[in-house]
Formats: structure tokens, C-alpha cells, sequence
């Protein structure tokens, strides 16, 4: 077979690649060597946390915020052409802090974002328990970002692939690619475990995996493993998602409920530990006690891709002809993947774009 584009990976970030240049034509394959969404993009919670994860100003925040604004038309163009429905809700989330100190800093970071133009409205405890009731005295106060939200990560990965399917993209799963092949520095295919398969250009997007990929000295990414748990109950405990550095409580349909995430860098193993869980249970419960009657569902982990430079890498190799890069969006690539696809897309369509806060080459 021979294909326009190669897109090594079959994550959120992969597929939203492929989404795209299949849609304006391109012919394109993606090599996936498990399933689709097996790893980061199949663990995540799926929260467009924009201005809750943002507590100080970078230039990645202006490339987060404009791909939040492409959910709401998204999810209806996705759920239109494949069925999928992506589970988006764009009801808020709170970033909550229990002493002053944190308070403080939050306040801060309101000021800085109204000032770019975003909404954020501080609240007391007492304010937030009024919309909230379950949520404990051990909440000192609490910013709502009303344009902040969340998807079922899951669900848009498989909306990406469908709709790439759709469009005449081959997905190819269960099959690793051990090598990208060139002629001298120009890209002509890449070797898999079922073949050889012929193209003009290779997008990495293998996340934590992506190093051996990327052929450049000082350019890699590295896992940052996360635990997870979710529970369900019948009864209607949080309407909004929770945030805190390091901690969220999400609440999705049908009376479940996402509590992350644990940090761990640099390891591969997705064993889930009993501290871990321990941690993350104590925490909830403190904040919303009534998790204590809920039910267990189950816990897993996943492992987050993080860059080197500590941004997402999102271009063109300057020396090898026809790779391209676009990995390393460690706990955002479901936020960044709608304009991540569509800016890779532009790439391989040779127009002259950028983005503030992707490591470009």
C-alpha cells in the first residue's frame, strides 16, 4: 500500500490528525500498535481545563484556549458524521483551594485572565456549597470557570478515527512500526510487523514512545504515569468538575465519577498501587464526603506524554525530509487536539503556519 501520510499512533492526538487530512483529501494510514486510545488519550478524564489547569500565564495558554473554542461545533460535526457522541458539556469546572495561601494565588490568576478577556468568578465556601451542597467546610473558596468543560476522552478518539475511516483514512491496529524507512534524508515508508508500507510523509504521534521515533539528540518524550479511580451513585453529588493542582473529581453521565490523578515520572508500568488509590480516595472524601456511600467501579493508570522542553513538540524534522512530529502534550492532548489536528494538518499541506507555545523546528 502506499499512502500520502503515515501517522505513527493511534491516541487522540493521532487520530485528530487524521480526522483532518483525510477530510481535505489526503490519503492517509494510521499505525497504531495496540488499539485505538489504548494508552494516554483511553485513561484520561477528559477535562478542557483551559483556565483551571492555567494558574500563571504561558504562551501555550493562548493555543488552549483557542482549541477549547472548537468543542462546541466538534462535538456536533463528530456526533453528525459518526454517531459518536463525545460527551462534550460546557457547564464549568471549579478550581477549588482550601487555605488562604492557595486562595491568594488563585485570585491572582483571575486577574491575569479577565484582564486577556476570560470569564472567572471567585466565590467563598459558603457560595460554592450553595451551587454545591455535597462539597465540604474543608473548601476555603473556590474560582468557577464557566467556559472551561469536558468530553469522554475515550469517545473523541473513536470520533476522530471513525470520521478519518469515513473520509477513506486505513487504520491499521495491532501493528507496531519498527522503523521509519528513508532514502538518504528524504522519508519513503516505514517497516511494521505485518509489512512495509509506502508514503510521502510520517507524522509521529506515539506519545510516551514517540523518542526512538524522532531522530534528534536532546528531543524525546517521557511517561508520567497517573492513577485513577472512578465510582457511580444514584444520587447526584457534583454537578461541575472539581480542580486542584494535581486533583480532580469529574462527574460524568450516568452517575459516574472520575477522581485523579497521581504523578509519577519516568516509569512504564501501569500497575495501579493501593497508596495510591489510598490518596486519591482520602482526598475526595474530604472534599465531597458524600463519595463515602458511593459505589467502587474500578481504577487504572496511564501514562502521560511529556516533552523534554516541557512544551508540546509540533512540526517538521529540519533534516530528515517528510517526517513531521506532533507528541509530548502530556495531561492536555485532549485539549490541544482539535487545533493540534488541524495545524498539523495545514503543515503537511505545506502552508506557512505557527502556534505560540508548541516547540516548532
Amino acid at each position: 500500500m502506499n499512502y500520502d501520510v503515515i501517522i505513527i499512533g493511534g491516541g487522540v492526538i493521532g487520530c485528530s490528525i487524521a480526522h483532518y487530512l483525510s477530510e481535505r483529501g489526503a490519503s492517509v494510514a494510521v499505525v497504531e500498535r495496540h488499539t485505538l486510545g489504548a494508552e494516554a488519550s483511553g485513561a484520561a478524564a477528559g477535562l478542557l481545563g483551559v483556565q483551571a489547569e492555567w494558574t500563571m500565564y504561558d504562551s501555550l495558554f493562548q493555543a488552549a484556549r483557542k482549541s477549547r473554542s472548537m468543542f462546541p461545533a466538534l462535538s456536533v460535526k463528530l456526533r453528525d458524521k459518526t454517531g459518536i457522541d463525545i460527551g462534550y458539556q460546557s457547564s464549568g469546572i471549579y478550581r477549588i483551594a482550601c487555605n488562604e495561601e492557595t486562595a491568594q494565588q488563585l485570585r491572582e490568576s483571575v486577574s491575569w485572565q479577565q484582564n486577556l478577556g476570560e470569564q472567572a468568578v471567585i466565590m467563598t465556601g459558603e457560595q460554592l456549597r450553595d451551587k454545591e451542597p455535597a462539597i465540604s467546610p474543608f473548601v476555603h473558596e473556590a474560582v468557577y470557570y464557566p467556559e472551561d468543560g469536558h468530553v469522554i476522552a475515550h469517545e473523541l478518539t473513536r470520533a476522530f478515527a471513525y470520521s478519518a475511516a469515513a473520509s477513506g483514512a486505513t487504520i491499521y491496529e495491532e501493528t507496531e512500526v519498527l522503523e521509519i524507512e528513508r532514502s538518504g534524508n528524504t522519508i519513503t515508508g516505514v517497516v511494521t510487523s505485518r509489512g512495509r508500507i509506502s508514503c510521502a510523509q510520517v507524522v509521529v504521534a506515539a506519545g510516551s514512545w514517540s523518542t526512538p521515533f524522532l531522530h534528534m539528540q536532546h528531543v524525546g518524550t517521557y511517561p508520567v504515569k497517573g492513577e485513577v479511580l472512578s465510582v457511580t451513585s444514584y444520587k447526584s453529588i457534583l454537578s461541575v468538575p472539581i480542580f486542584e493542582e494535581g486533583f480532580y473529581i469529574v462527574p460524568k453521565r450516568g452517575g459516574r465519577y472520575i477522581i485523579g490523578a497521581t504523578v509519577t515520572e519516568g516509569v512504564y508500568d501501569k500497575t495501579v498501587t493501593m497508596g495510591g488509590i489510598q490518596s486519591l480516595m482520602q482526598k475526595a472524601v474530604a472534599i465531597l464526603p458524600a463519595l463515602q456511600e458511593a459505589k467502587w467501579e474500578r481504577a487504572w493508570a496511564g501514562l502521560r506524554p511529556q516533552s523534554k522542553a516541557g512544551a508540546p513538540y509540533m512540526g517538521r524534522h529540519p533534516e530528515i525530509e517528510g517526517l513531521y512530529m506532533c507528541t509530548g502534550h502530556y495531561r492536555n492532548g485532549i485539549l490541544l487536539s482539535p487545533l493540534a489536528g488541524r495545524y498539523m494538518a495545514d503543515l503537511l499541506e505545506g502552508k506557512s503556519v505557527r502556534e505560540e507555545g508548541f516547540v516548532c523546528y
